[in-house]
């Protein structure tokens, strides 16, 4: 359903919607409205919405984002069963009729693993949003997707309930406590443990920071500074009930359209007052990327008919530091799917390690604490494209508590506290955005 009209402003965008909703005939496939409008700051129009599922996504140039409130249809479920079976259950909703419809979610690091934090968001959770804002390069489209024998006067109640958006979000907030899990002397023991352990090359150690504070925090508001603060990333937020998984990733786990895909290695990282030629001449680091690297050489090898990539790792800078990054780009076999794509990669040894299985059952046993969708693939599903990104550089906020994840290569070579400062590090943009 496309009624006709120019470019509106959003509350004359409501009116024009209403009227279609009050013209919609049940449908046994998804309908959708689309309406362009003048455009609007997502992020304020998310904080003044009241709805408990809210969704946010901007790509790196920022040149691409959406915004959804509520949700036409959900898939989701607390134990994973396969890949194969949830892509299944997302592409029977898609069709040609509608090219700009896409779900958005993402699934857990490890279903095996899994505790009451991250209860709604479960081993794998994608939505279609009942209203989306969804812009390109300027311009922006206002959205509704109805799915079957909607209840529409129920739909019309919560399209009227939508609040014209302003500039204006929370107060700032303080920290008054603040707890690591492990901490300083626990990770020590930990790092000590992997190296002695002559069964694995490789262990990404991650880290739980939680900041309880006075009042509960705007999230929006928290994830409008850390675009801010952390440009050329992926943000994202989620929000289901009262729980919110917010972040700013730099790390792409892969991007696919039709047949063609992209990944990138993205490990071995370095403070940004650190010059970079050192990370580049840096034996540990490199050795670590390396294991990311040759991990994706070999899904590329299994899943394309021919792939390239850089020689030599190049140096991506973000505001708290330099990374070391290897891209790839492939053509994809016939028959090769997002669910054979998603089995082979995920987790990468920069988030896992190496071997897997191993790495696997170590973060289990010594993190003592869920990394639920830390981590793990996030992103959105359309009819024939799909991209990912890795949960990192992330927070689970809930109430008057924010989570911060971050972790560190453990390799031979590493050393306790320079990790534990690595991981410092990486949470740093939240500290800011707080203080």
């Amino acid at each position: 359903m496309s009624p006709k009209n120019n470019l509106v402003t959003f509350k004359k965008a409501q009116d024009q919607m209403a009227s279609a909703l009050a013209a919609y005939k049940p449908s046994k496939t998804i309908e959708r409205i689309e309406i362009k409008i003048h455009p609007v700051d997502m992020l304020s129009w998310l904080s003044f919405q009241k709805d408990e599922v809210k969704i946010y996504g901007a790509n790196q140039s920022d040149s691409m984002s959406i915004a959804g409130i509520g949700q036409a249809v959900c898939v989701r479920a607390s134990r994973l069963g396969s890949y194969k079976k949830v892509f299944k259950q997302l592409k029977s909703f898609l069709s040609l009729k509608y090219p700009y419809l896409q779900w958005y979610g993402g699934f857990c690091f490890d279903d095996r693993h899994l505790d009451e934090d991250w209860k709604e968001f479960g081993a794998y959770r994608f939505v279609l949003p009942r209203f989306e804002l969804a812009a390109q390069s300027g311009k922006m489209i206002f959205c509704c997707n109805l799915m079957g024998r909607e209840n529409i006067a129920d739909v019309l109640k919560q399209l009227g309930r939508i609040a014209i958006a302003s500039e204006k979000f929370g107060k700032g907030n303080s920290i008054v406590r603040r707890s690591d899990k492990p901490d300083l002397k626990l990770w020590e023991k930990d790092v000590e443990r992997i190296l002695m352990d002559a069964a694995v090359k490789k262990v990404v150690l991650a880290r739980k920071t939680s900041l309880n504070f006075k009042q509960t925090p705007d999230c929006w508001a928290m994830l409008r500074q850390l675009k801010a603060v952390v440009p050329d990333s992926y943000h994202f937020a989620f929000q289901f009930k009262k729980t919110v998984f917010l972040g700013a990733s730099p790390e792409r786990l892969y991007r696919r359209y039709q047949r063609s895909i992209e990944s990138e290695a993205l490990a071995g990282t370095m403070p940004k007052s650190t010059d970079p030629k050192i990370l580049l001449s840096s034996d540990k680091n490199r050795h670590e990327h390396a294991f990311v690297v040759d991990a994706i050489d070999a899904s590329f090898k299994e899943f394309c008919t021919c792939f390239s990539r850089q020689k030599r790792p190049g140096i991506l800078t973000l505001p708290n530091g330099h990374h070391l990054i290897t891209k790839f780009q492939g053509q994809l076999k016939d028959g090769i799917n997002d669910e054979d794509i998603l089995q082979s990669l995920h987790p990468t040894p920069a988030l896992g390690g190496v071997p897997r299985k191993h790495a696997m059952v170590i973060i289990r046993k010594l993190e003592g604490f869920s990394r639920g969708w830390y981590g793990a693939p996030i992103g959105y599903v359309g009819l024939d494209w799909a991209e990912f990104v890795v949960g990192i550089r992330s927070g689970l906020a809930c109430r008057k508590k924010l989570s911060v994840f971050a972790g560190a290569g453990i390799v031979q070579g590493s050393e306790a506290k320079s990790e534990w400062d690595e991981v410092e590090n990486k949470i740093s943009n939240f500290i800011k955005i707080i203080r």
